[in-house]
């Protein structure tokens, strides 16, 4: 028997019992602009998983702005998310995005992660991560009973959010670790790039960093995703380099990690995807893409970013960079 609970708005909220079981939930983590978005969409190209985008970002530019979902209409218009929306909390209307919102302000931090992690918190706030992760979790159950899928990936990148989402024992969470090279990431995040799905033109490009602050996010993401491993959180970890030189083998092996036998998949080729409509709520621009793209690694970093830059993002990321095969041959 399922029971109910009420967060701060007052509504009756569903909330699975203890032996209820959720589906295999596959968290991208790591930074942005790491190619983990036609990474994911071509995840999605087997029928058993589900994408639904950067749910991190859920409350505030898909409720509150209402953006475009990865299939062309506005979150609120979407089919699928009303769907997900009724079967999770039973409308949109009952979720209270100012609260999610604060929570997320509080709690979904790097730096508190190692006080989750050690169990360093009071009994509220607790109480107030096993509510904000309930967000989540509600979100992925639905979003596989809708669709049938027995993996659901979430690409919110936001490395505390995993840490967070433990709280939830009954859910089978499993990490896809994906890096790049840092001086190629921080090269990325120089470049302006449209956001076709924003309604305001404050949004209208995505934020830009410059490559130092680049380097201290990209070793910061990296460590706080690392740090899942001691505490019985399944990683594996995907290079962008590996991935866009054999696209195929990259995915079977994603696959494999999240509990899926390798099946014929003719959307997938050695050197190319076919990529279909998603309903990712959120992400990089480059999920609104679709047909047959061809995958290869993007190396414009090594001709357009100077090389002093170079050199100093590679000073701060060094230990990472070596530890994840960066360093010595060419990648």
């Amino acid at each position: 028997m399922s029971r109910t609970r009420r967060h701060s708005t007052g509504a009756a909220l569903p909330q699975g019992g203890a032996g209820d079981t959720g589906p295999t939930t596959l968290f991208i983590g790591g930074l942005g602009r790491s190619g983990t978005t036609i990474l994911e969409l071509s995840l999605a190209t087997d029928s058993r998983v589900v994408s639904l985008g950067e749910v991190t970002h859920l409350w505030r530019r898909s409720l509150l702005d209402n953006e475009t979902c990865g299939c062309g209409l506005g979150f609120r218009s979407c089919p699928f998310w009303t769907q997900v929306g009724e079967l999770a909390f039973g409308g949109w209307q009952e979720v209270d995005p100012a609260r999610v919102i604060a929570l997320k302000r509080r709690l979904d931090r790097s730096i508190q992660t190692p006080r989750i992690g050690l169990g360093l918190l009071s009994r509220s706030t607790r109480a107030e991560v096993r509510e904000y992760a309930s967000y989540y979790t509600r979100i992925y159950r639905a979003a596989a009973e809708i669709t049938g899928a027995s993996v659901v990936i979430d690409s919110s990148k936001q490395a505390s959010l995993p840490h967070l989402l433990r709280a939830d024992e009954t859910l089978d969470l499993r990490v896809l670790h994906c890096v790049r090279d840092s001086r190629a990431v921080a090269y990325s995040w120089t470049k302006t790039v449209s956001r076709p799905e924003s309604q305001t033109e404050r949004h209208a490009t995505m934020v830009r960093y410059p490559p130092p602050l680049t380097a201290a996010k990209w070793v910061q993401h990296n460590l706080v995703v690392e740090g899942l491993r001691p505490r019985g959180v399944p990683v594996l970890r995907v290079r962008y380099e590996d991935w866009a030189r054999l696209p195929r083998a990259e995915v079977t092996r994603a696959l494999a990690f999240a509990g899926l036998e390798e099946q014929p998949n003719d959307r997938l080729g050695d050197d190319s995807v076919d990529l279909g409509p998603s309903h990712t709520c959120s992400g990089n621009p480059a999920r609104f893409r679709h047909g047959v793209i061809h995958v290869r690694s993007d190396e414009k970093w090594r001709s357009q970013l100077p090389r002093r830059t170079q050199r100093l993002v590679a000073g701060v990321t060094l230990p990472l960079l070596a530890a994840y095969g960066y360093l010595g041959r060419r990648t």
